[in-house]
């Protein structure tokens, strides 16, 4: 039963943040979330070495008996579940370490409740990996969507972080719903939620409906990953602290689609076609996202861009039929992208959190050498060069992509290149060159505080050797294993390397003009940083044309055909009425009409004080519409069973 703590200690830690955190101060509450954490990562060690060849499934008791079926509540620990579950909160610990460090200057304006909110969005996480169940994992998706809703906002100050976890809600209920239904078809082939016994029943199972349940499952996770078309939501989010961009982009919500994929590989095959749809999807995101990151100047965009094509590159993998690879690249990916958003986090720290664009810092490679030579390793992982992590990780795929078609491997390597180009860009002109933000801030910068640096150099630690276990990882989760190409190996390094030289020799020896550059390509410099205009379409075409026709309805059915049609008849009516009974009062009835409105008007201003802003009156406002989306989803499959 020790595998229960793994996922306990981060509850543990956000109740009690939560019901005590102001009285023991934000530094104990960050304190408390680390240890939650790290006690989960020791656990976990003990369930990966327990599980890696015997699996372990934990029932814990039964949620709800139904006609011929019981949900019940447990965990799975097997090799995948178990390892993932180790690296998430093996990088969680360390980005919460890193949060205490960041967060300092907010102490004393309730920070603790960030630290709850982290130690929840973990708790969530985890739900999602170790369910043994279709069931739990939606409890899990749910919760890392209103733990994301709560981080991304947590500045609520300011309008664009409360716009961003609004955006980021909805894209991601649109997302959910395609999940549920797909839970509810593949209820209704399998006659189970339980992982384990729907992949028994696989084989003997013969439905056109797994197509239709496996695509609805992938819509989930295309809301959850940030992939086309639900994707404008992941490079806003930025708008919150950088550790949640950490979190969020490394070891939690984003990560949670493509594990759940792999997770339910065995239903996915089922469904070849589903494979093709999930391909086509992750190759067009990682090309798309690429392209948005070579233009956009924002410091941490630029590496979510980066976070959004590399999960489509994992998709592409699970796509082509590389389930272990997909994974073992989450894995690398988890450690070096962390790394980056640290090293963002760092330099915006050095300058109060005032600075983000690129162009504003120049030359602190010499004031902030730990944040420097962290950053140039994250970037040279991601770059896939040899011998770091992402070169042992990219080039397996990219071997993939190419064994199952050539313009998806031709894809990969265009993508390989754009990476390299558009990361050293951000590093070259942050770390090197002139100094520009002492025309904006006089004061030198420092480099940031231990508490914030170590968390770096053991990421970049991990960056450096984690691809050396590629062979370990993908046999342990069932994966093939292959040899490297040794084509592809030399031929992705290449790419990059050229990447990299291009970005050298335009943003630190200069011998073409980056802004001459940028004025002559102005119209693709555009387009790719308004992400092919995809989000101005969803703001302003469709949201904003909701709001016209909302208004346009409110204005003329409501106000001219409705309203106008009732007044007429009601003054045609009561002249009538007047006519036949000399003594019926119409006043009267104007009285009762106003009346009636001044209640219903007042009613809502009564209503209107549920949104209360506490997070414990909207939790159990989740809880119960939870409840009633159960209730709904219960009763309808009785209905169909019976």
């Amino acid at each position: 039963m020790e595998g229960i703590f793994v996922i306990l200690m981060p509850l543990f830690a956000f109740l009690i943040i939560a019901f005590f955190g102001r009285r023991i101060g934000d530094l104990t509450s960050g304190i408390l979330a680390v240890l939650g954490s790290a006690f989960s990562f020791v656990f976990s060690l003990y369930m990966v070495f327990k599980s890696l060849h015997t699996p372990v499934q934990i029932k814990l008791y039964e949620f709800l008996p139904l006609e011929g079926y019981t949900l019940t509540v447990g965990f799975y620990f097997d090799a995948l579940s178990s390892i993932t579950t180790a690296v998430v909160t093996f990088v969680a610990t360390l980005i919460f370490i890193y949060s205490i460090g960041y967060m300092h200057d907010e102490f004393g304006k309730w920070t603790y409740k960030f630290y709850a909110y982290l130690s929840l969005f973990l708790f969530a996480m985890l739900l999602i990996v170790l369910s043994d169940n279709l069931l739990g994992i939606f409890f899990g998706w749910e919760g890392v969507g209103l733990a994301s809703y709560l981080l991304i906002g947590y500045y609520h100050n300011l309008k664009k972080a409360t716009n961003a976890s609004l955006e980021a809600f909805v894209m991601n209920r649109i997302g959910d719903w395609l999940f549920i239904f797909g839970i509810i078809a593949t209820f209704l082939i399998f006659n189970t939620l339980d992982i384990v016994e729907i992949f028994q029943k696989i084989p003997t199972t013969q439905s056109a409906l797994i197509g239709l349940a496996t695509l609805l499952l992938f819509g989930g996770a295309v809301g959850k990953s940030g992939q086309l078309p639900l994707h404008t939501w992941l490079p806003n989010a930025m708008a919150g602290p950088t550790p949640v961009s950490a979190l969020l982009h490394a070891a939690t919500m984003v990560a949670a689609g493509v594990y759940m994929v792999a997770r339910l590989y065995p239903l996915f095959e089922a469904a070849p076609q589903t494979l093709k749809v999930v391909a086509v999807i992750g190759g067009l995101t990682a090309l798309f996202a690429a392209l948005a990151a070579t233009s956009h100047t924002d410091m941490k965009k630029i590496i979510a861009f980066s976070t959004m094509s590399q999960l489509g590159y994992m998709f592409l993998a699970l796509g082509v039929g590389d389930k272990g690879g997909a994974m073992f690249h989450l894995t690398t990916h988890a450690f070096f992208k962390a790394l980056l958003f640290l090293a963002a986090g760092s330099v915006i720290t050095a300058f109060h959190h005032k600075l983000y664009d690129i162009y504003n810092f120049g030359g602190l490679k010499k004031y902030m050498p730990v944040t420097y030579a962290s950053f140039t390793i994250g970037a040279l992982a991601l770059a896939g060069v040899f011998p770091l992590s992402g070169f042992w990780s990219k080039d397996r795929l990219i071997g993939s992509y190419y064994e199952a078609s050539f313009v998806w491997g031709l894809l990969g390597t265009i993508v390989a290149f754009l990476t390299a180009y558009y990361i050293f860009r951000e590093g070259f002109v942050v770390f090197h060159g002139e100094e520009r933000f002492r025309k904006i801030d006089p004061h030198e910068p420092k480099e940031v505080s231990s508490v914030m640096t170590v968390p770096m150099v053991i990421l970049g630690v991990m960056a450096v050797i984690a691809g050396f276990f590629e062979g370990w990882y993908v046999h342990a989760v069932g994966g093939e294993h292959k040899e490297i190409h040794l084509n592809v190996a030399v031929t992705s390094v290449a790419v990059g390397l050229t990447g990299i030289l291009i970005a050298y020799l335009v943003f630190v020896r200069r011998v073409v003009s980056p802004e001459g550059m940028a004025s002559v390509l102005a119209p693709l410099r555009v387009t790719f940083k308004e992400q092919f205009f995809t989000e101005r379409i969803y703001h302003k075409g469709i949201a904003g044309g909701y709001m016209v026709l909302s208004k346009a309805a409110f204005y003329v059915g409501d106000r001219f055909i409705i309203d106008g049609f009732i007044n007429t008849a009601y003054k045609l009516f009561f002249r009538f009425a007047k006519d036949v009974w000399k003594t019926f009062d119409i006043k009267s009835i104007d009285i009762f009409i106003h009346w009636l409105a001044l209640s219903m008007f007042r009613s809502g201003r009564v209503l209107r004080n549920l949104q209360t802003g506490l997070l414990n009156n909207y939790v159990l406002f989740l809880l119960v519409g939870i409840i009633v989306v159960l209730g709904i989803m219960l009763y309808a499959l009785d209905r169909v069973k019976g």
